[in-house]
C-alpha cells in the first residue's frame, strides 16, 4: 500500500450541542493546539495516508483555512448529518482522475489515534476490504424497555470507534445507495452492512477517546498535561 492509495476523511462538520460551549468543539485548545489540529497529526505523519479531506461546516472555514494552507489539506462542505458530510467528501474524492483505492473515516473529536491503530485498520482494509476499531464493553449493560430492567449479556458487545477503513469504491457504492434510498445510519460501517457487505473488526484502543460532552475535553486536556500527549484509561 502506497500512500497515494489511501484517502483519509475527517468528519469536522457537526454542531457539538452537547458541549454547550456556543462554539466548535474542535477549535478548543487541548495540547497547546486546537482538538482538530490533534486529531489530524497521525494522519499528516502516517507514511500510507496520502490525501485528506477535511469536512467542515461554511461557519468555521475561516477558523480552519490555516489548516488546510499549512498541511496541504482538501477542504470540504459539510452536510446536516454526518452521513452527509462523508458523502460530500466521498463525492469530492471520486471526481480524481485517479480516486484512491482505500479510504478511512475518522471523527474530528477523536484527538488520541495512534499510529499503531492506523497501521491496524490500514491492514485489516487490506486484507479484509474494511476495518473498524472496536473495544469489549466493560460495565454491566441493561436493556431498559418501558418498566422493564433487563440484564445483557456483554460478552459479545462491543464499542465501535473510529477511524473505520474501507474500499474506497465499496463506500463510495454505500454512499450513494443511501442517498437514492434515503437509508439512514449511524456510523460508516452500517452502510456498507445494509448492503451486504462484511464488516471485520480489529482491535481499538481505550484512550481513543471521542470528545461529546464537556467533561471529557477536561479529562482529556488532564491527561495531556499529566503524560504529554499520551491518554491514559478512562474510568467512569
Amino acid at each position: 500500500m502506497n500512500a497515494e492509495d489511501t484517502a483519509a476523511v475527517i468528519a469536522a462538520a457537526g454542531r457539538g450541542t452537547r458541549m454547550e460551549a456556543g462554539r466548535n468543539k474542535l477549535l478548543f485548545q487541548l495540547d497547546h493546539q486546537t482538538v482538530i489540529e490533534k486529531t489530524l497529526q497521525p494522519f499528516l505523519k502516517h507514511p500510507r495516508i496520502g490525501w485528506i479531506y477535511l469536512v467542515a461546516a461554511p461557519r468555521d472555514f475561516e477558523a480552519l483555512n490555516h489548516l488546510v494552507d499549512r498541511y496541504g489539506l482538501f477542504l470540504v462542505e459539510g452536510g446536516i448529518r454526518r452521513q452527509d458530510s462523508v458523502h460530500a467528501a466521498l463525492k469530492r474524492i471520486a471526481e480524481c482522475p485517479e480516486p484512491p483505492d482505500y479510504v478511512l473515516i475518522q471523527d474530528g473529536a477523536r484527538p488520541f489515534c495512534s499510529n499503531e491503530l492506523l497501521d491496524r485498520v490500514l491492514t485489516g482494509i487490506c486484507e479484509k476490504g474494511s476495518a473498524i476499531p472496536v473495544v469489549p464493553l466493560t460495565d454491566t449493560v441493561r436493556r431498559i424497555r418501558s418498566e422493564r430492567c433487563e440484564w445483557v449479556d456483554r460478552r459479545e458487545l462491543y464499542a465501535v470507534q473510529t477511524p473505520q477503513g474501507f474500499r474506497f469504491g465499496d463506500l463510495w457504492e454505500a454512499s450513494q445507495r443511501a442517498l437514492r434510498e434515503d437509508w439512514e445510519v449511524s456510523d460508516d460501517a452500517s452502510l456498507l452492512e445494509k448492503c451486504g457487505k462484511g464488516i471485520h473488526p480489529v482491535p481499538g484502543e481505550t484512550g481513543n477517546l471521542k470528545i461529546t460532552l464537556p467533561e471529557d475535553l477536561e479529562w482529556a486536556r488532564r491527561n495531556c498535561s499529566r503524560k504529554g500527549s499520551e491518554p491514559s484509561i478512562r474510568t467512569n
